[in-house]
C-alpha cells in the first residue's frame, strides 16, 4: 500500500495505516511534513512543546525524547494505534515505512486513495512540517 499524505488528516491516516499494518500489508507514506493536524495553531504548538519539555527533576537529560522530524512524528502516532505487546508491536512497525517528501523510486507510481481521511477545511490545520520546524526540527 502506497500512501500520500499531502492534506490528509494525521490522526485518521494513523489508525488506517496501523489496521493495514496489523493484516500483514507493506505500508509506504511519503510527504509525511504535508499531513495535517486539526485544531488551532497555537493550542496545538503548547501541547507539542509541553511533551517536549518534560524531564527528570534530578537530571533533565532522562526522561523521555520526544521527535522533531516529520517522518518520526508520524511513526510515532501509528505506533501508538498498533497492539500493546512489545514484541507484536515492533514486528508491525517494521511493515511502515515514512518519508518526508516523496523519494525518486516512488515518483510516477499510483498512490492509494483514503477519501474518508481528507481534509474537508472547514477547520484550523497546522501541517507536520510546520509543528516540527516550531519545535525547532532540522531535517
Amino acid at each position: 500500500m502506497l500512501v500520500d499524505a499531502k492534506g490528509l488528516v494525521a490522526g485518521r491516516l494513523a489508525s488506517n495505516v496501523a489496521k493495514a499494518a496489523i493484516n500483514n500489508e507493506d505500508v509506504v507514506i511519503v510527504n509525511a511534513s504535508e499531513a495535517i493536524i486539526v485544531g488551532n495553531k497555537e493550542f496545538t504548538l503548547s501541547k507539542y512543546l509541553q511533551k517536549r519539555d518534560v524531564g527528570v527533576k534530578s537530571n533533565p537529560y532522562f526522561g523521555p525524547k520526544f521527535d522533531r522530524i516529520p517522518s518520526k512524528m508520524l511513526r510515532r502516532m501509528v505506533k501508538g494505534m498498533l497492539p500493546n505487546k512489545q514484541r507484536t508491536k515492533e514486528s508491525i512497525i517494521k511493515k511502515v515505512m515514512i518519508y518526508n517528501d516523496c523519494p525518486k523510486e516512488f515518483v510516477g507510481k499510483e498512490f492509494t486513495t483514503l477519501d474518508k481521511v481528507k481534509f474537508n477545511e472547514k477547520h484550523n490545520f497546522i501541517t507536520i512540517g510546520e509543528l516540527a520546524k516550531l519545535l525547532g526540527g532540522k531535517w
